[in-house]
C-alpha cells in the first residue's frame, strides 16, 4: 500500500511564488542613478560630509551588484578615496570621501559605469573663512611671446595673508585655462618671501589670449595672461577706401565705427560703416589753410557715446588775416549729419611764416586727458619760451584746461604744457601702457621719434645767431641736443642723417598683426612709406625696424580703426589724395 502525502494549499502557493520571476535576481543593467551626495558646500580644500554614490539598475528598476564604476573629478581640482568602486548588494557604489580642490566655485565629479550615461556631481567650494590671497608678479602678466613659444617671464605669484603679509611654505598650482599651451614645474611651494613660480609657460598654437590660473588652497584664485602672437611680418592687403581727396590730414573714429577725417583746406566728414559716400560735416569759413596749416588733427572724445563730441586743430583766420592755431571742440548729430555747439578751448597756440610749422595732431592718452603737438612756426625764440604754446605737447581736459600732472617747469610756464622744445611734431601716438609718443618732423639732420614725459624738454632750441650756441636752423645736428640739454628726451629712433619728412604715427595692435603686434607705424612723407618700429618695454629703443608700403605715394597720416586695419591718408598724390584700408594677414 502506498501511502501518497498532500502539501497544504499554503505550501503549494509558496512554492510557485519561489519560482516566479523575482527568483532569477536582478538583469542586465540598463540604468544608472544619483544615489547621494549632490548639491553639497564646504570650503576649498576640504573634505565633502557624504560621499557621492549611485545605483546601477535594471529594466525593473531592481539594484544590480557586483558592477564595477569609477568616479574621475573633472572639474576644480581635488580627489576622491575610491575611484574605482563595485556596487553592493543593492546596486549603489560609493565614491569614499570626495576633497575639493583649492579653486572656489563649482567643482565638478562624475560617476561612470559600462557606456551608460555618467551621473554628475556638483559641489561648491567657498572661500575657507581664513583666507588668503595670491598677488602676479610683476612682469609675469601681460606679456606676449610667438605661438608655441615660451614666455621670458613665468607665471608667478606672491602668496599673503588677509592682512597682507609674506606667506611661506604655500603650494600653489599654475593651471591652463585658455590657449593649449603647457606649463611646467606647475606646483610650487611658496618662499620666504611668498613667492611661488611655475618653471616655464609654452604658449599654444594659436594666436591671441592665452591664460593661466594660480590657485593655493584658501586664497582667492588669479589669472596670468599673455598675448600668443603669430611668428613673422604680415602680408599687407591695400583698398583704395576714398579718392579725390584735398590734402587729408587725420583720421580717426566713433564708437560705432564711423570714420572722421579732416581736409588742411578746411572740412570735416565722416564716412559710416557700410558707405562708400563720405558726408560733408562741416567747412568753417575761419580756417585759413596754408602750406602746414588749416584743418588738422580730429580726435573722437572717450566719452563719445554720451556726449558725441569731437575735437579738431585749426589755423583760425579773422577779418585780418590769420592769428593763431586753435583746438575746436564739436558735437556731432546722432544721424552723422552735421557738427554744432562749436567751442574754441584752446587759443593762442602761434601761427607764423606763412603757416610753416603747426604741428597739429590731437590723440585722446589712456588717463582720459587731450594731448596737442604744436610746432615752432620756423621761429627759433618759440621752442624753449614756456609761456608761449608752440613747439610743445600740450595735455589738457576735454574744456582746454591744463591737466593735472602736467610740467613741472620752472617759473611762470603754462599750466597747459606737458612737455617743451619741439621742432615741427606732426605725428603724436599713445601706448596701451599709457606712455606717449611724438613723432617729429626734423632740420636737415634727421627726424625723430621719442617717448614724451611730463616736464620733458625735446631739446631744439636754434634761437637766433646773436646767441653763442646758435648752430644754424637747418644745421646738421639732432634736435634733441645733448650738449646744450644734459636731461633731454632721448630719441627712441631717428631717420639717421637726412630728415625724410616724418608725419603722423599709431600704434597697432591684434594677433593678425603677427610679429607686428603692438608695433609703432610712422608715416614718412620725403621717404614715401611707413616705418614699422618694435619698441622696447620702456620705449626707450627699438628691437627692428621695417619698411613697408612703398607704393611710392607721401604718407600724411596713419589710424589704428576699430577693425584691427590701418588706414593711411596720403599727401600731394597727383589727381587726388586718397585713404587707404590697409590689412593684415
Amino acid at each position: 500500500m502506498i501511502a501518497i502525502l498532500r502539501k497544504p494549499a499554503a505550501v503549494s502557493a509558496l512554492i510557485l511564488a519561489s519560482c516566479g520571476k523575482d527568483s532569477v535576481g536582478p538583469g542586465v543593467p540598463v540604468a544608472t542613478r544619483a544615489h547621494a551626495g549632490e548639491a553639497q558646500t564646504a570650503s576649498a580644500g576640504t573634505a565633502l560630509s557624504v560621499a557621492p554614490a549611485i545605483r546601477v539598475l535594471d529594466a525593473d528598476g531592481r539594484g544590480v551588484p557586483g558592477m564595477s564604476v569609477n568616479f574621475v573629478v573633472i572639474s576644480g581640482g581635488g580627489t576622491v578615496a575610491s575611484p574605482n568602486t563595485m556596487t553592493d548588494t543593492s546596486g549603489v557604489a560609493r565614491s569614499g570621501v570626495w576633497t575639493l580642490g583649492p579653486v572656489t566655485g563649482p567643482q565638478i565629479l562624475v560617476a561612470r559605469f559600462n557606456g551608460l550615461a555618467e551621473v554628475a556631481f556638483t559641489a561648491t567650494a567657498t572661500v575657507p573663512p581664513s583666507s588668503g590671497v595670491l598677488a602676479t608678479v610683476s612682469g609675469a602678466d601681460g606679456q606676449s611671446a610667438a605661438t608655441a613659444g615660451t614666455v621670458a617671464v613665468p607665471p608667478a605669484v606672491f602668496v599673503r595673508t588677509a592682512a597682507g603679509a609674506p606667506s611661506a611654505g604655500v603650494s600653489v598650482t599654475f593651471e591652463v585655462i585658455e590657449g593649449g599651451g603647457t606649463l611646467t614645474g606647475a606646483t610650487a611651494v611658496s618662499d620666504a618671501a611668498g613667492r611661488a613660480a611655475a618653471q616655464t609657460w609654452r604658449l599654444g598654437p594659436t594666436a591671441g589670449a592665452q591664460r593661466v590660473r594660480a590657485i593655493a588652497v584658501g586664497h582667492t584664485a588669479v589669472i596670468i595672461s599673455a598675448t600668443a602672437v603669430a611668428s613673422g611680418a604680415p602680408t599687407l592687403d591695400r583698398t583704395v577706401l576714398l579718392t579725390n581727396l584735398g590734402t587729408p590730414w587725420d583720421i580717426a573714429f566713433a564708437p560705432d565705427s564711423t570714420m572722421v577725417y579732416t581736409e588742411r583746406a578746411g572740412r570735416i566728414s565722416a564716412l559710416r560703416p557700410g558707405s562708400t559716400a563720405p558726408r560733408l560735416l562741416a567747412a568753417p569759413t575761419d580756417v585759413g589753410a596754408s602750406d602746414q596749416s588749416g584743418m588738422l588733427g580730429v580726435a573722437v572724445d572717450p566719452a563719445f557715446a554720451s556726449n558725441r563730441r569731437i575735437y579738431t586743430f585749426q589755423s583760425f583766420r579773422s577779418s585780418t588775416g590769420v592769428t593763431d592755431n586753435r583746438v575746436v571742440r564739436w558735437t556731432v548729430d546722432a544721424a552723422w549729419t552735421t557738427l554744432t555747439n562749436r567751442t574754441d578751448i584752446v587759443t593762442g597756440i602761434p601761427w607764423g611764416n606763412g603757416g610753416a610749422h603747426s604741428g597739429g595732431r590731437l590723440r585722446f592718452g589712456t588717463d582720459g586727458f587731450l594731448y596737442v603737438t604744436s610746432g615752432d612756426n620756423r621761429l627759433g625764440p618759440i621752442p624753449q619760451d614756456l609761456t608761449r604754446l608752440g613747439s610743445k605737447v600740450l595735455r589738457v581736459t576735454t574744456d582746454g584746461a591744463g591737466a593735472p600732472g602736467n610740467g613741472p617747469f620752472a617759473g611762470a610756464a603754462d599750466a597747459r604744457i606737458f612737455a617743451t622744445g619741439f621742432r615741427n611734431p606732426q605725428g603724436l601716438a599713445t601706448r596701451a601702457n599709457g606712455d606717449v609718443f611724438t613723432c617729429e618732423h626734423g632740420p636737415v639732420h634727421s627726424d625723430e621719434v621719442t617717448r614724451v614725459v611730463a616736464g620733458g624738454n625735446g631739446g631744439w632750441d636754434p634761437m637766433n645767431p646773436g646767441d653763442p650756441t646758435y648752430r644754424g636752423y637747418e644745421g646738421r645736428w639732432p634736435m634733441s641736443d645733448s650738449l646744450k640739454f644734459p636731461n633731454v628726451l632721448r630719441p627712441t629712433w631717428t631717420t639717421g642723417n637726412s630728415s625724410e619728412g616724418m608725419s603722423g604715427c599709431t600704434f597697432v595692435r591684434g594677433s593678425a598683426w603677427r610679429s607686428w603686434d603692438g608695433a609703432l607705424v610712422v608715416g614718412l612723407l620725403a621717404g614715401r612709406r611707413v616705418q614699422v618700429l618694435l619698441l622696447t618695454a620702456d620705449g626707450r629703443s627699438t628691437t627692428q625696424s621695417v619698411r613697408a608700403l612703398e607704393n611710392g605715394d607721401r604718407i600724411r597720416g596713419v589710424t589704428l580703426g576699430p577693425d584691427g586695419a590701418l588706414y593711411v591718408a596720403t599727401d600731394g598724390k597727383a589727381g587726388g589724395d586718397e585713404i587707404w584700408r590697409v590689412v593684415p594677414r
